[in-house]
């Protein structure tokens, strides 16, 4: 009956540690891949999720490419438009130099040179076909531009995506300098002289006009970068808070498993400890049988 009662007990010792390997070997898994999800029969709906929360990721992270684009264009028009600003003033200097009397022809001719030397800065700067700003040769390839794309002529409407829904989109602002007075004082002839001169009357007035224009421009640059910089904060933080929550559903809680892989493996060396002890036992007791 000893024997047979020991038998009973190895048995049970195997059993328990069949039991115990399959789950040791789960956390394992889980520890080496660092995945609370390690296959989906864990968790069906977990794991549905955490496909949603990756796409959205995805997603997001385009979002921020969108807007950090759009802000670097933003920032490239707010420096050209620094520029026209500067020439326009450097212009509305000179036109109030040159009305000085007591200047010979020769300097007021200097500031006549000076100001159209500024003029085609600005032409080369804001470019346009000869229909637009005329001239006998027109600029097809204008120095303010961002992406191949001229920061300063007519636009079809760009527009961004600025979030995950696909009518969250920002359209970005239209600065035509090649009309209004920007535009009339770098328009040529057919001869390609220009014909807002320096010796014209009003100039000054055209001038502020032209100050303006550039002005309304900042103004309006400066909004929407100011609204993509607040934005692109907005789905920085939207897509922190969801990898934290695509942590929770997806990632191992490596503490944790790791404790449970050292209790499993206590329990698994004290069954096998218990096994041998059991197999002992039986084997002495047939020694002593087989004396008898």
């Amino acid at each position: 009956m000893q024997s047979l009662n020991l038998t009973q007990q190895s048995l049970g010792l195997a059993a328990g540690l069949a039991r115990l390997q399959p789950k040791a070997d789960a956390v394992s898994s889980r520890i080496s891949s660092g995945q609370r999800i390690d296959r989906p029969a864990v968790d069906p709906a977990g794991l549905s999720q955490a496909a949603k929360l990756d796409a959205q990721q995805t997603r997001l992270g385009a979002v921020q490419v969108n807007l950090q684009n759009g802000i670097s264009r933003m920032q490239v028009t707010s420096g050209q438009l620094g520029q026209i600003g500067k020439i326009l003033t450097r212009m509305g200097e000179i036109s109030a130099l040159a009305t000085n009397n007591l200047q010979n022809a020769k300097d007021r001719a200097l500031y006549s040179a000076e100001f159209t030397q500024l003029q085609d800065q600005m032409r080369q700067s804001i470019g346009g076909s000869t229909a637009e700003i005329g001239g006998a040769v027109p600029v097809d390839k204008p120095t303010a531009t961002f992406n191949g794309q001229a920061l300063f002529g007519p636009s079809s409407g760009e527009t961004l995506s600025i979030g995950l829904q696909i009518d969250e989109q920002l359209t970005l602002p239209t600065l035509n300098f090649r009309s209004g007075a920007i535009g009339d004082i770098i328009k040529q002839d057919a001869a390609g002289a220009y014909t807002f001169k320096l010796e014209n009357a009003g100039v000054p007035a055209a001038l502020n006009s032209a100050l303006d224009q550039a002005s309304s421009g900042s103004a309006t640059i400066g909004a929407v970068q100011s609204r993509l910089e607040f934005t692109s904060g907005v789905v920085t933080t939207a897509k922190t808070n969801q990898e934290a929550a695509l942590s929770v559903i997806r990632d191992a809680d490596i503490a944790m498993e790791a404790t449970s892989l050292s209790r499993l493996q206590i329990l698994s060396e004290s069954h096998n400890a218990m096994l041998a002890q059991a197999r002992d036992a039986s084997a002495n007791i047939l020694k002593l049988l087989g004396r008898g």
